[in-house]
């Protein structure tokens, strides 16, 4: 009974997840209407048109750089942040991780819009440059994916045991900042990758703050190019998922070759 319970559980999952993507391919990608589908008409009317007349559209390749762009920037700065914040937290500090935790969870206390105007009213007057500036977005994209990084962080230096390699460092002499770079960093790989990763993921699939703020991103590209060509945006969404989840799968192979664990994410 537990072994079907079981099956039943993850087939439910996969046609959750399923489902909808096979819908997507169907508009997208067949040009034959569902009143006229039949078992007979299933395999017709297929084409890639769409995703061509989407790659064909100048603006989808600049709003393209720009969210790989935001995608970088954000990973540096949320890493540059908060690296050194769990460290400090596990080693020097463990009974602060659950203030910590929850403190990184108070940005999704925040609706975007009040994030943003919040924001926004303080830089227009004294930093109005901010606010023009594309890159505006990635504060805005760090704080949102803080919950994820740090949790991946921080389950990676769990899982490494950073305090007792620390210690041992320590005794033979090792100053902090050795201890650091050519110990505990090194150990962090997996963790480090998984939440860069994660963070990725969020900046290409982040609409509301790009949106707000009147930036053009991958994400504001594709609903706006959906209301003029409903099927090629579609087409590149549904691209841009897959994509998406094949990177990340890509990432998570490399890592096993190389012999370190991905179950990190701390979710």
């Amino acid at each position: 009974m537990k072994t079907f319970l079981k099956w039943a559980f993850l087939v439910a999952l996969a046609a959750f997840f399923i489902v909808p993507l096979l819908a997507m391919a169907r508009f997208a990608f067949q040009s034959v209407p569902v009143i006229l589908l039949t078992p007979e008409t299933a395999l017709q009317g297929w084409s890639i048109d769409p995703i061509i007349a989407a790659a064909q559209e100048p603006q989808m390749w600049a709003a393209s750089r720009t969210s790989v762009l935001l995608a970088a920037f954000t990973i540096l700065l949320t890493l540059l942040l908060l690296i050194p914040l769990a460290i400090v937290t596990e080693i020097k500090a463990p009974h602060l991780r659950p203030l910590l935790t929850a403190l990184t969870l108070l940005p999704w206390v925040v609706p975007p819009i009040a994030l943003v105007v919040g924001v926004a009213v303080t830089f227009r007057t004294g930093a109005p440059w901010f606010l023009a500036s594309v890159f505006s977005l990635v504060p805005f994209y760090a704080l949102w994916a803080m919950p994820f990084t740090y949790r991946a962080l921080d389950a990676g230096l769990q899982a490494i045991n950073a305090r007792t390699l620390y210690e041992a460092a320590r005794s033979m002499g090792a100053p902090f900042a050795t201890i650091v770079m050519r110990v505990i960093l090194p150990n962090m790989t997996a963790s480090i990758v998984a939440a860069a990763a994660l963070t990725t993921a969020l900046v290409l699939g982040e609409f509301a703050f790009a949106s707000l703020l009147l930036k053009e991103t991958l994400p504001t590209f594709m609903v706006n190019f959906q209301q003029s060509q409903a099927r090629a945006g579609l087409a590149l969404a549904l691209v841009v998922l897959l994509l998406t989840a094949v990177a990340i799968s890509v990432v998570v192979r490399a890592l096993r070759r190389r012999g370190l664990s991905v179950q990190t994410t701390g979710l």
